[in-house]
């Protein structure tokens, strides 16, 4: 039974978190992390999430001691940061679904991954990743000779601009033809929960590769996948390229 703990447990996604971890049968809730200026702190964790019963788990701000075999990471980078250090102070593998990350940030949590298991990915979702891999077999076949163009929908409430998401995707299409102008085109509106779209396009034809995804659940599923896989994982900085060897 693998014990988990989740950052950012009163967010949208981390809330989705409590609910599928309490229904699986193979993972355990042992910790819920947030903000240490939460209103909700102190609050019971399954009443948060709107669950028929009390969890007896605190929403808490302070991770002191080492309770859980993995930490599934849902928040901002400005919380993410300090839980990265203390993960690495008390050897827990941390899984970070947070975007928005400038560079000095990747290279901080790539350096910890000579301590313990890290992985990061700005989307979870493990249809996602098929995509970019796709996208990338797609833009070596065709060649620079296509336009390529991503657009990239999520809620209004999203903070990051384009989406961790669509750089992944820009990204992914640069290691295969790294002179080729990608432009990425963001809107942010009503409760979209994110989609993604990346367009090949040449005189006379056009590809179009798509992903939707139609609530939260698919993020929080993909990540107890990957905490499973990197709670048995050697010290090491990982992406989802890895988990989907």
């Amino acid at each position: 039974m693998m014990e988990i703990g989740i950052h950012g447990a009163a967010g949208r996604v981390g809330l989705r978190l409590v609910d599928l971890i309490i229904q699986s049968s193979d993972c355990e809730l042992k910790l819920a992390l947030d903000r240490s200026d939460h209103p909700s702190l102190g609050q019971d964790i399954g009443q948060l999430a709107g669950l028929a019963k009390k969890l007896n788990l605190p929403l808490t701000a302070e991770l002191t001691k080492k309770t859980v075999d993995v930490i599934i990471d849902f928040s901002l980078p400005t919380g993410t940061m300090p839980l990265l250090e203390k993960c690495r102070e008390l050897k827990v593998p941390l899984v970070i679904g947070t975007t928005g990350f400038d560079e000095p940030q990747i290279s901080q949590i790539k350096k910890a991954g000579q301590t313990i298991p890290c992985l990061l990915s700005p989307n979870m979702s493990i249809g996602a990743n098929v995509m970019f891999q796709t996208a990338a077999q797609l833009a070596k076949k065709l060649g620079p000779e296509y336009d390529i163009e991503v657009t990239e929908t999520h809620h209004r409430f999203k903070k990051d601009m384009p989406s961790g998401t669509a750089k992944k995707l820009v990204a992914a299409v640069k290691a295969v033809l790294p002179k080729k102008n990608i432009p990425t085109h963001s809107l942010r509106v009503g409760d979209v929960v994110g989609e993604h779209q990346i367009v090949f396009g040449t005189l006379g034809e056009r590809i179009e590769l798509k992903h939707l995804v139609q609530n939260r659940d698919i993020f929080a599923l993909g990540a107890m996948q990957v905490a499973h896989w990197l709670s048995r994982a050697k010290p090491g900085f990982y992406t989802m390229e890895d988990f989907l060897k």
